[in-house]
């Protein structure tokens, strides 16, 4: 499971990144308790920090293939690295991956909105993310299986 906080909520990024049309009824919602997303500094996207009184909303993802997390990690890059953390959805609690920061940022950085995004940023940065994760799934799938 991996649950998603930022740009990968929206569908048409989420199905850009993954190379498939995404059933935006097929997602669950999910809570990170004790994290919050801000604005990552210098950046239109979002990083997950730990912050005690906050919860982070999200999605939480399942059934991805070895492909799909190959693809979402060389996706998040070197700024983040992927671990494991709480959530909760449907009522009960999951242990589930999530980017979080290699930086250090604090939880008092101004929080991030998906909306925000979406309104001042999103027609821009689809095309180029669309064309990258593209190219990153075909070099990612022609890999021999390790």
């Amino acid at each position: 499971m991996l649950f998603v906080y930022g740009t990968l909520q929206d569908a048409d990024v989420l199905g850009a990144v993954l190379g498939r049309p995404i059933d935006v009824a097929g997602l669950r919602r999910a809570l990170a308790p004790g994290f919050r997303a801000v604005a990552y500094p210098g950046r239109v996207y979002p990083a997950l920090v730990a912050a005690d009184l906050d919860t982070a909303p999200g999605l939480l993802l399942d059934r991805l293939s070895p492909l799909d997390m190959a693809v979402l990690d060389a996706f998040e890059g070197e700024e983040y690295r992927r671990e494991a953390i709480t959530v909760l959805a449907g009522g009960a609690r999951h242990l589930a991956g999530a980017y979080l920061p290699v930086a250090a940022i604090a939880a008092a950085t101004p929080a991030w909105s998906l909306a925000e995004w979406t309104a001042r940023h999103k027609p821009l940065v689809l095309g180029r993310e669309t064309d990258m994760t593209t190219t990153l799934r075909q070099r990612l799938s022609a890999r021999p299986a390790h």
